[in-house]
């Protein structure tokens, strides 16, 4: 299962939002027996890839991406149910 983003607002970080949002996906994977659930986290945000990070996700390649006219990097990240 893809998680395609999650972004929370700035006056709603560090609220837990994005911690509700991993444990249903968690959650809705299990139900669906998936094997693993995957993303793609911008290089450049180190914030999401600690919060990824700490909630058991592991590194397991690169993804470019357009943004605009720019190649920009996606760490892509797993966690194995």
């Amino acid at each position: 299962m893809e998680i395609e983003r999650i972004y929370a607002r700035k006056e709603y970080l560090g609220n837990k939002v994005g911690q509700i949002l991993i444990e249903k996906s968690i959650e809705i994977a299990k139900q669906k027996k998936m094997d693993y659930i995957w993303l793609g986290v911008w290089r450049e945000n180190p914030r999401a890839i600690s919060f990824y990070s700490k909630n058991g996700f592991t590194e397991f390649g690169t993804h470019p991406f357009m943004m605009g006219n720019v190649e920009q990097t996606d760490i892509l990240m797993k966690w194995k149910l």
